[in-house]
């Protein structure tokens, strides 16, 4: 039997270089769908979505980052991933994993993504989460995780080989049992 979630996971590798060809709505609305699948803590759901298309936007939040955003201002796509804070105390968790069903499902349309981490770096004036959220309107009780650049693929990586794994970082019954 084939794994095919296996075969989807090698292939998805972080693209930092995008064509400028635009993404099919149709699609960026299926990623969207199958985030919405990501388990959360106690079923809250906690977990939200800017879906950014304007490409001033994209500039101005990529922006609100002092460094590490230099795959955004070229995505044709930011997906700004968020959770109100207000009552969930495992919403980093919970953003990670939706943020990671993103990153699969758009591997599987063939489009590019890069995970641009946001929660406690620095922004311009204040954190980056901060001036995020003031630029998009997001209430205080939110907190931005990461945003996602997508985009078509304007690079090519090979897929991750068995060879590639850290095969020594799974430990059987105790730590530092190698082997079943």
């Amino acid at each position: 039997m084939e794994n095919e979630l296996y075969e989807l996971a090698r292939k998805r590798r972080s693209i930092r270089k995008f064509t400028g060809e635009k993404v099919d709505g149709h699609i960026v609305d299926e990623i969207l769908k199958t985030a919405l699948t990501a388990p959360s803590s106690w079923g809250r759901h906690p977990v939200e979505f800017v879906v950014v298309r304007n490409k001033e936007m994209i500039q101005k939040i990529a922006a609100c980052k002092a460094m590490g955003a230099g795959p955004l201002p070229y995505a044709d796509v930011a997906v700004i991933v968020m959770a109100d804070t207000s009552d969930c105390e495992l919403w980093i968790e919970d953003s990670a994993v939706a943020s990671a069903y993103i990153l699969l499902a758009a591997e599987q349309y063939d489009i590019g993504a890069c995970w641009i981490h946001i929660r406690g770096r620095a922004g311009k004036l204040s954190t980056a989460d901060e001036e995020i959220r003031m630029l998009l309107g997001i209430p205080d009780r939110y907190s931005v995780l990461n945003a996602v650049a997508l985009g078509h693929k304007g690079e090519m990586k090979r897929p991750y080989g068995d060879e590639d794994l850290c095969s020594g970082n799974i430990h059987y019954e105790m730590f530092g049992k190698r082997g079943k």
